[in-house]
């Protein structure tokens, strides 16, 4: 059955493709969970990946009342202003400028105060703790070409997530929580191995299905 799906998400993959690449060339608007987004070609969309729907889809189930949220590769902002108006007190941030200053117009759009700032991983960051870090991660291993490529892309060895990782065990706060998103063709045992080798240990885990691709959604923290 695996094999079966496998193929079936190649036959998807053909056809949707095309279509993703259509619907996002131009600037246009967007709706994610009450959200009016504006979009750009150079960033992540956060409607044709799935990525997206599925952090916000857990992050509705807790209280973010005060908490001290970073959104990790932010793109468009999204998952920062969902996080904001259920309380949080936010920060994006994103390697792409053109994401940078598309989440600021997006807050801003959406009536909410969040800050935002242009970072590679941490690096813009120092001595910052945050009570939860989300980020969809680039979960193919290939050097990024473009800005948009980042998001997907995390370089030959997964640079990007490796430093992510690593930087979450100084940027967590105590009793804080690190929640990443990625697809099966990362694979999963090297993402977590990525986690549990700068201390942190898994804490749970969902997977989502869609166009027969697993997206799997995980939390970490710190270990005790």
């Amino acid at each position: 059955m695996d094999l079966v799906r496998r193929l079936l998400r190649r036959l998807v993959h053909l056809l949707y493709r095309p279509y993703v690449l259509w619907r996002i060339a131009k600037p246009s608007r967007a709706r994610v969970s009450g959200q009016g987004l504006a979009t750009d070609p150079r960033v992540f969309h956060p409607i044709y990946f799935f990525s997206t729907k599925i952090s916000i889809r857990y992050l509705g189930t807790m209280d973010l009342r005060g908490r001290r949220f970073l959104d990790m590769g932010t793109g468009t902002g999204s998952i920062g202003i969902f996080a904001a108006t259920r309380g949080a007190i936010v920060t994006c941030c994103d390697i792409n400028r053109h994401a940078v200053d598309l989440a600021r117009v997006n807050a801003a759009g959406n009536g909410v105060t969040v800050e935002v700032v242009q970072s590679d991983v941490f690096s813009a960051l120092p001595d910052r703790q945050f009570d939860l870090i989300c980020f969809n991660v680039p979960f193919y291993p290939r050097a990024p070409r473009t800005p948009l490529e980042a998001a997907f892309f995390a370089g030959p060895n997964f640079e990007t997530v490796r430093s992510f990782a690593a930087g979450c065990a100084a940027a967590l706060a105590p009793g804080g929580t690190v929640v990443v998103v990625f697809s099966e063709d990362s694979g999963r045992q090297l993402l977590v191995s990525f986690f549990t080798g700068a201390g942190l240990v898994a804490t749970g885990e969902s997977v989502t299905s869609r166009l027969f691709e697993r997206f799997h959604l995980m939390t970490f923290r710190r270990a005790s």
